[in-house]
């Protein structure tokens, strides 16, 4: 059942990045009650730009965007290419802008996961079962 489940989300987010890609961003800015950003980072081996649609929790200080990789036991690619640089550019509320990711430590990623898995239950569900603390990563606008 799960996999089933991993197999449609994969299969919603391929729709959605097509409706995204195609109005320039301006549609499909929000997913089962997130808002969604396109986050540009640059692949740590081949050092190529590398696009993913993610959902975030909105933060004053930048959007909170989290590692779940749809419950595997691995850290997504994007989570390593922004260890790698940190540095990327990001596109919310139709505008793009530099940012800087910080992986939040601490109570900051306690208070931070605590708001998403509020907002979505989905990213308690796939922390269920992993050996490895999901990444909470806070994209701020330099």
């Amino acid at each position: 059942m799960a996999e089933m489940n991993r197999t449609l989300a994969r299969l919603a987010w391929r729709v959605h990045k097509l409706v995204w890609y195609a109005s320039g961003g301006r549609l499909g800015r929000r997913v089962r009650g997130m808002p969604v950003l396109e986050l540009v980072t640059v692949g740590r081996r081949s050092g190529e730009e590398r696009q993913i649609l993610i959902t975030y929790v909105e933060d004053e200080a930048g959007p909170v965007v989290i590692g779940t990789n749809a419950g595997k036991d691995r850290d997504p690619a994007w989570v390593h290419n922004l260890r790698a640089e940190p540095r990327a550019r990001a596109r919310w509320d139709g505008r793009w802008r530099d940012v800087t990711a910080v992986e939040l430590q601490g109570d900051e990623r306690t208070r931070a996961w605590e708001r998403a898995v509020s907002i979505n239950d989905d990213y308690a569900d796939y922390a269920d079962g992993l050996s490895r603390e999901i990444p909470v990563i806070r994209l701020e606008p330099r």
